[in-house]
């Protein structure tokens, strides 16, 4: 949806929320360069001076995307809420992760969890996984979660989509540039409080408009099965208990492979720290699909009520910011835009932050290992600028795409492409025979069956990630014992779960 639609323009108290949050934003990136010393420790990890507190927060607005502040909500206003247990499970998952891996990932003491692969494996396969994983959240997630409030933002404004794109792609390099890791952490802080305000602000006009209120809502979604969110069908083609069991077992190493969430464990003071973060920001996210998806309740029980106030046709994805634009007063439209913004700048900072640290630890760190820590600074900064231009430039292609559904294609090209490398850390951690021609050949294995899957079968889409990780560690372990060779038990202590004397870790982080 690249068009404008033809809605009330924002008024002044709107645009100056709207430039109020940007200032605030532009200006926690300078007050953090000021302060930092200009070390690689600083600038890709903050010095290991950010709270706890702040970097759960930070865990919980990069895991919230745009994708759920719009996606959601759309999806439950058209369907139901069947994929609502993703969320819940991508939280106890993040909880598996602080339980059984930090000890491993922090024992590296590095700005990336990709060098475990170069001490388990081989560097072939850390630069791989690590320029593999770079690609993708740059040119996968990142563009599209700034499509969706771009969509918004036209939906509310009529300002050209394009415009969107590049406001939010440009504010969020800049502030990611000058403050590096610790910007991206604080600003998460206050994009976090704006978000749970919007859709705060959301829910009540919603509320405000049904018979009933939030109980009017409710009795809609009822009669309407919208709150059907457990399926006990042995089918694969829907969102089912099956499937949903199958996205948290992959989800684990998921969470393990992505490097903005493991830059803020890496970043923790000690392992009990980088623990009770994970548990704090996993159980602020634990609710939050219900939440969003309530917000998509709420506008079709809104709408079933008002139906003479939707427009016809009006497209599933654009409904957050139709319901934006034409039911909030002055004022709290730019503040529900900007909670918008927030969603997606947050995990775009988060992204734009590890695609740094993966260019100065794994490529020029290990290409260059002479390489000054001010050389690491500089060339981060470089990639932060770069990787913003091209995430800003691909979500304008996807944005002139006119998907039916970002959200599920989304899903699926991550699966397509990025399913193999949480198998090739679970291959490293959980087992001791999987060596480093074994994980490559799982990983082509795995994009060739998913590719399969998505084309010539019904599989449904949630759990096309689990079929690539589990096709990655199957043919990755039996790739592993064919010629194999024998086990050096001495050079693999501690890389593996079953190796790695967890206390001895505990106390040696205090």
């Amino acid at each position: 949806m690249s068009a404008s639609l033809p809605v009330n323009v924002l008024t002044w108290p709107d645009y100056l929320l709207i430039a109020v949050y940007i200032a605030l934003n532009l200006g926690v990136g300078w007050w953090v360069q000021v302060r930092s010393k200009g070390t690689g420790a600083e600038y890709f990890l903050g010095g290991g001076r950010v709270p706890t507190w702040a970097s759960a927060v930070s865990w919980y607005g990069t895991s919230v995307s745009s994708v759920s502040f719009m996606a959601l909500p759309a999806y439950a206003y058209a369907k139901d809420w069947l994929p609502m247990l993703v969320g819940p499970m991508a939280s106890l998952a993040g909880m598996v992760v602080a339980l059984f891996f930090v000890g491993l990932i922090r024992r590296l003491k590095t700005p990336t969890v990709y060098a475990y692969l170069e001490k388990r494996f081989n560097r072939s396969v850390r630069l791989i996984v690590a320029g593999l994983g770079a690609l993708l959240k740059i040119f996968g997630r990142a563009s599209v979660i700034m499509v969706l409030p771009a969509l918004a933002l036209s939906a509310a404004t009529g300002i050209n989509v394009y415009i969107s794109i590049t406001l939010m792609g440009v504010v969020t390099t800049v502030y990611s540039i000058k403050g590096g890791f610790a910007a991206v952490v604080w600003t998460d802080v206050i994009q976090v409080a704006v978000m749970i305000g919007g859709v705060g602000l959301m829910i009540w006009y919603a509320a405000a408009g049904v018979d009933g209120g939030l109980g009017g809502i409710i009795e809609a979604g009822q009669r309407a099965d919208k709150f059907q969110f457990v399926s006990g069908e042995w089918s694969l083609s829907s969102v089912t208990g099956w499937v949903i069991t199958g996205f948290f077992i992959g989800h684990v190493f998921t969470i393990v492979a992505d490097q903005p969430l493991m830059q803020r464990v890496l970043a923790a003071k000690d392992n009990l720290s980088a623990q009770r973060m994970i548990y704090s920001g996993s159980a602020m996210t634990l609710p939050s699909n219900a939440i969003f998806f309530f917000v998509g309740t709420a506008l079709f029980a809104f709408y079933q009520a008002n139906p003479a106030r939707l427009q016809s046709g009006l497209p599933d994805d654009a409904i957050v910011g139709y319901f934006i634009a034409h039911e909030l007063p002055a004022g709290m439209v730019g503040l529900v835009i900007a909670g918008i913004f927030a969603a997606a700048m947050s995990t775009l900072s988060s992204s734009l932050s590890g695609v740094a640290a993966i260019a100065a630890s794994d490529f020029l760190g290990v290409l260059r290992p002479q390489s000054t820590e001010a050389k690491g600074v500089a060339l981060g900064q470089w990639v932060t600028l770069i990787g913003g231009v091209f995430a800003t430039g691909m979500a304008m292609w996807i944005a002139g795409m006119g998907a039916k559904s970002i959200w599920e294609q989304s899903v699926e090209l991550i699966a397509l492409f990025g399913g193999a490398l949480p198998g090739v850390f679970a291959l490293g951690m959980l087992t001791r025979r999987a060596n480093s021609r074994g994980v490559i050949v799982g990983s082509v294995a795995s994009i060739a069956v998913t590719l399969w899957v998505q084309n010539y079968t019904s599989i449904n889409s949630f759990l096309h990630a689990f079929v690539a990780f589990l096709t990655s560690v199957v043919v990755g372990y039996l790739a592993s014992l064919w010629r194999r060779q024998p086990v050096d038990l001495a050079r693999m202590r501690g890389l593996t779960v079953w190796d790695l004397d967890e206390s001895t870790e505990m106390r040696s982080s205090r």
